[in-house]
Formats: structure tokens, C-alpha cells, sequence
């Protein structure tokens, strides 16, 4: 009996299923291919992505390694629109280091975290000017977030926008 030992190679998400890319957001299996690249044969993850109306094609062998997850669940969401309204996290004053920790909470894939950066930049600009990488790095975070709720409650854009911005201007009361 022969082991099998590409189990990495195997598709762990389906056609028609509804993935999170870490750095892209949400987008759907559009089709899983059989590809070849550079002399070698592998599956592909065919992956068209709701922000930015772009196809990614993955190997299904790096899928994890590079984050792909599936979509959080609907119980999720409330603790994740929590987290907009707690306070901004303690941010490094040197400009580099700053970017570099909320890129990387972005750059995780996870939601949670990618909530807190928005909620870190939208309160740290009523007090300061962000830089266009700031303003950058926050818009990219708010779409992944946007792209997440959207998926999960089967909303358009424009409400789960506007989900979000009432939980921004949420204030915590303190007993």
C-alpha cells in the first residue's frame, strides 16, 4: 500500500465557497485548476475577489502557509464591531515602528486584529494627521473589514459601512 504524502496539495476549500485572503479580503472559489508553471503540474485555488474585482490564483499547497481562511461566522462579528468602539491601542511615536506593528496586525488575516487597526487610525486622526501610509493602511483595513461583514451578513457594501461607523462613534461608559 502506498502512502500518500502531497496532503498539502489536496483543496482544502471548495468551488463556490466563500474564502478571507489575508492581505485581499474576501472572494470566492471561482474553480479549482490544474495548472502548469515553469515545468511543474499543480492545483490551483481560482480566487476572485470581491474589493477589488481582481483574480488571484493560489496554490492549494500554499493556502495556509499564506493565510486563506474561511469567512468568520456570524457569532463573531458582534466581539469583532466591539472592538471599534473600545479604546485605541498604545501606538509607537516613531513613525516606522508604528506602520510597521499595524501593518502586521493587518497583514495577519485576522479580523479581529485588522479591527483593531482601523479603530487605532480613525481615533488617532481626530488628534493627528495621518500620513498618506496611515491613510493608506487604514483604508485597506476598513475594506478588508467591510468585505468580511458584507460576506457574513449578505449586506451590501454601503450598510456594512455603516455598521461600522456606528460602532467608531460608539464611546465607552465606564461604570
Amino acid at each position: 500500500m502506498e502512502l500518500r504524502t502531497d496532503y498539502h496539495s489536496l483543496p482544502i476549500f471548495r468551488k463556490g465557497e466563500k474564502v478571507a485572503h489575508p492581505i485581499f479580503g474576501v472572494g470566492n472559489i471561482a474553480n479549482i485548476e490544474e495548472k502548469r508553471v515553469l515545468d511543474k503540474s499543480e492545483k490551483y485555488y481560482i480566487l476572485d475577489l470581491f474589493i477589488n474585482q481582481m483574480t488571484l490564483m493560489i496554490p492549494v499547497r500554499k493556502a495556509e502557509d499564506i493565510g486563506l481562511r474561511k469567512v468568520v461566522g456570524k457569532e463573531r462579528v458582534p466581539e469583532i464591531l466591539e472592538v471599534l468602539s473600545d479604546d485605541m491601542d498604545e501606538m509607537e511615536q516613531d513613525y516606522k515602528s508604528r506602520i510597521k506593528t499595524q501593518m502586521e496586525m493587518v497583514d495577519s488575516g485576522d479580523l479581529m486584529k485588522v479591527a483593531q487597526v482601523v479603530r487605532n487610525y480613525y481615533q488617532r486622526k481626530k488628534t493627528d494627521v495621518l500620513s498618506a501610509t496611515e491613510k493608506s493602511l487604514l483604508e485597506r483595513a476598513n475594506k478588508i473589514l467591510i468585505s468580511e461583514i458584507k460576506t457574513v451578513y449578505k449586506i451590501d457594501e454601503n450598510l456594512a459601512r455603516t455598521m461600522i461607523k456606528e460602532y467608531l462613534a460608539k464611546e465607552k461608559i465606564l461604570n
